[in-house]
């Protein structure tokens, strides 16, 4: 049974709006520890608190005009707190009528020695409970289904495996203005009576609904909440009545608030209202602008909030491992060019889309350390690489989990690649691929064409820098001009080894620093690259089939 709520008489309640048979989105959320009623013990803990602040801080006249001013225009128990400055976000949790039958006990104790008497404030209305001016209800409805509605509705619909969660909130910007008008409204009341009042501890919306909201997800999700946690819930409010209400700022000089017309995709939009601008520029602006401008009070609110669907998003993950290629017709990452693509499938593609699937994420990149072009295989012990697995619903697998994975990809491309070491990877760790692109060394195996017969002599020649270095000078390759600086590099070939095969054909193991352009070293790349093979050899020398054997690179970090 529905709790009757503080502005429904005894025979006249307002329906539930429903949105299922099980559910009612008005109702409020429970604590595990909720009774049908509030227990004397939590009022009184309650009641005193509030008191001892108010003590602390308000004078009676004080504390009642800012009560009965924000009562007079229709504001909700829960933003009367915020402005009174109360920071124990525990006490917004409780029913409006709690809430008032404190605000009403408070002003009772402070009448005791006060020569200012006033009237109690009513705790019960016949008609329907007023809008609220300063929060559109945001606040008095953060418990309810029916601001947590849309969040269940998306979280169960993606089913994402989580424990803990973040909330990222945007409120509607008409809540600044409407609540600068209260402040410059309750100040006018204050001056009407030849007084002041500091209004500089009222409480952000923000923080006491984020906490109302963040509750009721822990409640109903069985989530904890956590500035830390991976997985963020954002969800944006607006209230169109109000939505254009800051253009006001624009004809009140002392605001020194402009905006601006830029092209964004093709279309004309005003940039220069964000929250922060708009706070900025009210501080700058003096009541008497403000109220000659402005409405002041805030007009009754007809319309609630609303809210854009939220978004749910977990943070990048990340596994690695390592690949072997296999074909000389497969690609390392798609290759497309003009919408033609020009290698059947790579290797990203099918390893990818099978974590796709198991992470059930939105899509993955792809990052390894070097790559090896299509007509080159990549044997020996693998590449390494990692794939950023983007908004997983399923952001972590177990060990047993990978292992399956990685044993389905190799049995479904096993002519095409194979995938070793496949685990889980810290973002921390990304920084191994990217140095090992600068200091790992790379063991290439190459089969070569060279115009003089091959002889003793040749072989020898090549094999005395088995134990010695190499340096050699690279001009960047005409065949990755496009995207790669003109400059000379110097390069270091640590080792070198010569087997020959028969006539012109032999082939060579090679062991050199990262970044160095194996082919373009066999075949000079029209005298770019000094001294090339055929420049050691005194012939002409082309390469005819090359393999990566090893890149010296501890990966993934983690395996022994």
């Amino acid at each position: 049974m529905l709790k009757k709520r503080f502005w429904e008489n005894d025979h006249e309640l307002i329906p539930p709006v429903r949105i299922s048979k099980e559910t009612d989105r008005w109702k409020r959320i429970r604590r595990d520890d909720d009774n049908d009623d509030e227990t004397n013990e939590d009022i009184e803990t309650l009641y005193s608190n509030v008191m001892q602040h108010v003590m602390k801080n308000y004078v009676n006249l004080t504390y009642q005009t800012i009560v009965d001013t924000m009562l007079d225009i229709k504001c909700c128990a829960r933003c009367i707190f915020r402005f009174l400055g109360i920071r124990d976000y525990k006490c917004y949790a409780k029913s409006e009528e709690v809430l008032l039958k404190i605000l009403n006990r408070i002003r009772s104790t402070l009448q005791e020695d006060s020569q200012h008497p006033s009237t109690n404030i009513l705790l019960s209305k016949t008609q329907d409970k007023p809008i609220c001016t300063t929060c559109f209800d945001l606040i008095y409805q953060a418990d309810t289904l029916e601001c947590l509605w849309p969040i269940i509705e998306s979280f169960n619909s993606h089913n994402f495996q989580v424990k803990t969660f973040n909330l990222s909130i945007t409120l509607p910007s008409g809540i600044i203005i409407n609540n600068h008008s209260v402040k410059v409204y309750i100040r006018q009341k204050f001056r009407e009576r030849n007084l002041t009042v500091d209004l500089s501890n009222v409480i952000d919306l923000k923080e006491p609904f984020k906490y109302l909201l963040g509750w009721s997800i822990e409640k109903e999700l069985d989530l904890n909440h956590s500035f830390q946690s991976p997985f963020i819930i954002s969800i944006e409010y607006y209230h169109g009545i109000t939505q254009q209400n800051h253009l006001i700022l624009t004809r009140i000089p002392s605001a020194e608030f402009k905006l601006k017309k830029v092209r964004m995709k093709g279309k004309a939009v005003w940039t220069g209202d964000s929250r922060n601008n708009i706070i900025a520029a009210l501080e700058k602006v003096p009541d008497s602008d403000f109220i000659s401008i402005g409405n002041c009070p805030p007009l009754e609110e007809k319309e609630r909030w609303k809210n854009y669907f939220p978004i749910l998003e977990h943070s990048a993950v990340y596994v690695g491992g390592r690949y072997i290629k296999l074909s000389r017709e497969i690609s390392q990452s798609p290759w497309i060019i003009n919408g033609e693509r020009l290698a059947k499938t790579s290797v990203s593609e099918c390893s990818g889309e099978i974590l796709r699937e198991k992470f059930r994420c939105d899509d993955y990149n792809f990052v390894a350390a070097g790559r090896e072009d299509v007509n080159v295989r990549m044997l020996g012990n693998g590449r390494p690489f990692y794939f950023e697995i983007i908004n997983p619903r399923k952001p972590f697998l177990s060990q047993q989990e990978l292992d399956d994975a990685q044993k389905e990809i190799n049995e479904t491309q096993k002519d095409l690649i194979q995938i070793n070491h496949l685990t889980m990877v810290t973002e921390r760790d990304l920084v191994i691929i990217k140095e090992g692109e600068e200091t790992k060394r790379k063991t290439y195996s190459a089969l070569i064409w060279i115009s003089k017969i091959v002889t003793p002599e040749i072989i020898d020649k090549i094999n005395q820098y088995q134990d010695k270095e190499l340096t050699i000078q690279q001009q960047t390759p005409i065949r990755v001009l496009q995207r790669r600086a003109q400059m000379i590099r110097p390069k270091i070939i640590y080792s070198m080894k010569a087997e020959a095969l028969e006539n012109h054909f032999l082939t060579m193991q090679l062991q050199t620093e990262a970044g160095t352009y194996i082919k373009e070293f066999i075949h000079g790349d029209l005298g770019r690259t000094k001294p090339s093979l055929g420049d050691l050899l005194d012939c002409y020398a082309d390469i005819l089939a090359l393999d990566v054997l090893e890149v010296d690179l501890k990966w993934p970090p983690n395996n022994n």
